[in-house]
């Protein structure tokens, strides 16, 4: 597997780059709290007049005709520039319409999603529930155009500033995709008391189409997430070089640099994860055992750098008017989006059972 960028795909990288730095939060004067922010509508606005919301999708639909490789170096770019937007959201709603809806219902709802004209996210998590892409309390009744849902969706990022949201609900014992309008949204809690909703194709189609969604979706988190590393280690390398105590740099004590080196190793290893990632979801979107992979390798890899980021800058590493504790935080969200690092363990642990022997590595 070829991990090299064509010319292309240099060049959206560096326009993605240019685009994230100049929408990226200011990191001074104490007025950015760590943790989750508002949604940017300016830096939204730039990401779609720029096309990324497309890059994933046919150019039938109104997208760029790209692929998953595509998304993936986008999605890095703002991670590293900490853009705080529902760009992974937009993408798993737009698949979800791209997959389960009519080609009437593409033509209705994904060009204005994919040119920034509306603003679609999903509802699939509800409270007190481990996650799952299943419904479980949320209940449709009807059919086509007639269906009216049931309960209550816990956390749906975003949902204040959407126009429609996606809902996964149970339809007897299947669980199916619906479109609602203007919900009714409490911070992050929408309940729906028999809320109009429209059907989004067949309840065949659903279980396949919230797979490939919520693979993408984890593509462009996992994406996201290496660029924030990619931009913490060389922070905290810096900041070892300049600061001194006992008169030499941080840098001089071998054990500080060893444990800087472990940051690169555990970098590297998200960034080959991601890399396979987005070309295997280039071919096969189905492919779950990939997006599982990944989440397992870069929540990992996240926890470590972004706790080893924060010990080796000291007391600044925790101040809101410092870059790394942001990227820590966002690194922290990530992984406990689309499942966390223990669910997806869980599930490759469970594929595990397709197979008739397993062989453990040894050293030789």
């Amino acid at each position: 597997m070829d991990f090299t960028f064509d010319d292309e795909q240099k060049a959206l990288r560096d326009a993605v780059r240019d685009l994230a730095g100049r929408h990226t939060p200011a990191s001074s004067g104490g007025d950015v709290p760590v943790g989750p922010g508002k949604h940017d509508a300016a830096a939204w606005s730039a990401i779609a007049d720029m096309g990324l919301l497309g890059l994933a999708f046919g150019e039938d639909v109104g997208g760029a005709g790209a692929s998953a490789v595509e998304l993936s170096l986008a999605a890095t770019e703002l991670g590293r520039g900490r853009l705080v937007t529902a760009y992974a959201d937009a993408m798993v709603a737009a698949e979800l319409i791209n997959r389960a809806g009519t080609a009437e219902q593409k033509a209705a709802f994904l060009p204005d999603l994919l040119d920034g004209s509306s603003l679609i996210v999903p509802a699939l998590a509800e409270p007190g529930r481990a996650w799952s892409l299943a419904a479980y309390d949320v209940t449709a009744e009807g059919e086509g155009d007639s269906v009216v849902l049931t309960g209550t969706k816990e956390p749906v990022p975003y949902a204040d500033v959407a126009t429609h949201l996606v809902v996964t609900a149970r339809a007897g014992d299947r669980t199916g995709v619906y479109l609602v309008a203007d919900p009714q949204v409490s911070g992050a809690r929408v309940h729906f008391d028999a809320t109009p909703a429209i059907q989004l194709g067949s309840l065949d189609d659903a279980p396949a189409a919230i797979e490939a969604a919520v693979n993408l979706g984890i593509l462009a988190v996992v994406s996201e997430a290496l660029g924030a590393m990619d931009a913490a280690l060389p922070m905290t390398v810096e900041y070892l070089k300049t600061r001194k105590q006992f008169g030499v740099p941080l840098a001089a004590f071998q054990t500080l640099t060893q444990r800087a080196a472990d940051m690169y190793v555990s970098l590297e290893l998200a960034r080959s994860t991601v890399l396979f990632t987005a070309m295997a979801l280039a071919d096969d979107p189905l492919d779950s055992a990939a997006a599982s992979r990944a989440k397992v390798q870069v929540g990992q890899s996240g926890r470590h750098i972004g706790q080893e980021a924060i010990q080796l800058h000291g007391g600044i590493g925790m101040t809101a008017e410092y870059a790394v504790g942001h990227y820590t935080a966002r690194l922290t969200a990530i992984e406990h989006t689309f499942g966390d690092t223990r669910w997806h363990l869980a599930r490759l642990s469970a594929s595990l059972r397709d197979y008739e022997q397993v062989e453990v590595l040894r050293p030789a």
